[in-house]
C-alpha cells in the first residue's frame, strides 16, 4: 500500500508537509521555507477569521529535533501554487483529490453513524468478514504447511485484494468500513463471501499457496467485473 496523502484530526483533513516534500521531489527544509513564508503573507493580507489551518508541530528522527507542518486543503492549495513544473502538477491533483474522497469519507462516516439501516447492515457484514478470516486462518496454516515463511501477511493481502477489485481506498483512519454507504457496504460483503469461497474451493483442490492467491485474486476481478464497478 502506497503512503497516505492525507489524513483526519478531530474530523478536519490534513496533509504533512513530510509526505509533501517526498511526493513533490523537495527537500523537507525547502518545503518548510515555502511554508513560513506562506504563513507570512497570510498573516499580512488574510483576517484572522478566514485563514487556511495549519498546525506547526516537531518530530524526532535520529536524535536531531525538525519542525514539521499539518495543514488543510486550503493552505496546502495556496502552498502547491508555489511549486512549478509538471511534477508539482500532477501530485497538486492527487493531493486535490485525496482531500476530496477523505472529506467525502468523514460525511459519510457521520451519515452513517445516525442510521439505524446502516448500522444493523454494518452489523451483518461483521459476521461475514469474520467468516472469511477464519478460512485466512485456515489457508495461513495451508501455506506454512507448503513452506511459507510469511503467510501471516496473507490476511492483509486477500483483504487489500477485495478493496481493490472493488475500486475502494483504504485508510489508516477512519476505518474504510465505517465510511462505505449501503450500496457498497453490500458490494463489500458480496466480495468477502467470494474470497472465502474461493479460498475453500483451491485449498480442498490442493492448489499450491502461491497459486490460489492468483486465482482468488481473478474470481474477485471476475466478480467486480460482473457488477461492471468503476
Amino acid at each position: 500500500m502506497t503512503k497516505q496523502l492525507v489524513t483526519t484530526n478531530k474530523k478536519n483533513v490534513f496533509c504533512s508537509s513530510k509526505v509533501v516534500a517526498e511526493k513533490f521531489g523537495k527537500q523537507h527544509f525547502e518545503v518548510i521555507r515555502v511554508i513560513e513564508k506562506l504563513i507570512d503573507d497570510i498573516e499580512q493580507l488574510s483576517p484572522i477569521s478566514n485563514r487556511p489551518k495549519y498546525i506547526k508541530k516537531e518530530a524526532e528522527y535520529r536524535g536531531q529535533t525538525f519542525t514539521y507542518y499539518d495543514m488543510d486543503r486550503r493552505f496546502f492549495s495556496l502552498l502547491a501554487m508555489r511549486f512549478k513544473g509538471k511534477k508539482a502538477f500532477e501530485w497538486q491533483n492527487r493531493f486535490n483529490d485525496a482531500f476530496y474522497e477523505m472529506e467525502k469519507a468523514l460525511i459519510q462516516l457521520s451519515s452513517n453513524q445516525q442510521s439505524e439501516l446502516w448500522l444493523a447492515q454494518r452489523e451483518q457484514s461483521k459476521l461475514i468478514r469474520r467468516e472469511e478470516t477464519d478460512v485466512i486462518k485456515q489457508f495461513v496454516e495451508y501455506a506454512t504447511k507448503q513452506g511459507s515463511t510469511k503467510a501471516q501477511f496473507y490476511y492483509k493481502h486477500f483483504t487489500t485484494a477485495v478493496y481493490k477489485c472493488l475500486g475502494l481506498i483504504q485508510y489508516k483512519r477512519p476505518k474504510l468500513r465505517e465510511t462505505l454507504d449501503m450500496l457498497q457496504t453490500s458490494q463489500l460483503v458480496m466480495a468477502e463471501m467470494v474470497a472465502r469461497k474461493s479460498l475453500l474451493k483451491y485449498m480442498k483442490d490442493g492448489e499450491h499457496y502461491k497459486t490460489i492467491f492468483t486465482l482468488v485474486k481473478q474470481d474477485l476481478e471476475s466478480f467486480a467485473d460482473s457488477f461492471l464497478i468503476g
